[in-house]
């Protein structure tokens, strides 16, 4: 039985031919332009089932906020559907026994009117610590007006309790504040404050 092989010289002008018409499909894939687009995914060590759904979470971006005005981010957490209704002022310790007097110029997060000290607020998914005052029956708060509201990108709102991952003081929920990292240029905000007929009335101016 005759076989019939091809001579050096054509199997080499053929790989030659088989090399060049790839080389066209390389240099197209390289001059297409590849846009990865960044996904943050939150997440925990603790392992789960097929069966444990994701709590819900409502996310304010950069745009919502400055599309509200707000100077504070407690302007954008008032607002939330889920904080209707809720005391975010905390009440402390007055100087006479039995008065009750505010804290001037803090805010705390108290979804669903459970407590200051039952929803948890984070920072870059970091515990934050807690102000220097505390209520009058010795509730710590983390006061939300320590953060600057130019420097946050989003907040992420935990709507379901969360004591089962985070422990006892996420009953009501957890405010997670992502806070920007890449900023260029100088932006400046304004407040303007004041009364009228006795009803406390603020006034925010925001460029």
């Amino acid at each position: 039985m005759r076989r019939s092989f091809p001579s050096k010289p054509k199997a080499l002008a053929l790989a030659i031919m088989l090399a060049g018409t790839s080389l066209p499909l390389a240099a197209q894939q390289d001059d297409e332009d590849t846009d990865i687009e960044e996904v943050i995914v939150t997440g925990s060590f603790i392992r789960g089932t097929p069966l444990d759904a994701p709590s819900p979470v409502q996310v304010v971006d950069r745009d919502s906020i400055e599309a509200q005005g707000a100077a504070i981010i407690w302007d954008v957490i008032k607002n939330l559907e889920i904080n209707s209704g809720s005391i975010t002022n905390p009440m402390v310790a007055g100087e006479n026994p039995g008065e009750y007097s505010q804290v001037e110029g803090t805010a705390n997060v108290n979804l669903r009117n459970l407590g200051e000290n039952s929803t948890l607020t984070l920072i870059n998914g970091k515990r934050m610590a807690p102000a220097g005052s505390t209520t009058k029956v010795g509730g710590e708060f983390v006061d939300l007006n320590s953060i600057p509201l130019v420097m946050t990108e989003r907040i992420e709102v935990l709507t379901d309790g969360g004591s089962a991952l985070y422990g006892a003081d996420a009953v009501a929920g957890v405010v997670n504040i992502i806070m920007r990292t890449e900023f260029e240029g100088i932006e400046i905000y304004g407040d303007i404050q004041g009364l009228d007929q006795s009803n406390g009335r603020n006034l925010n101016d925001a460029t």
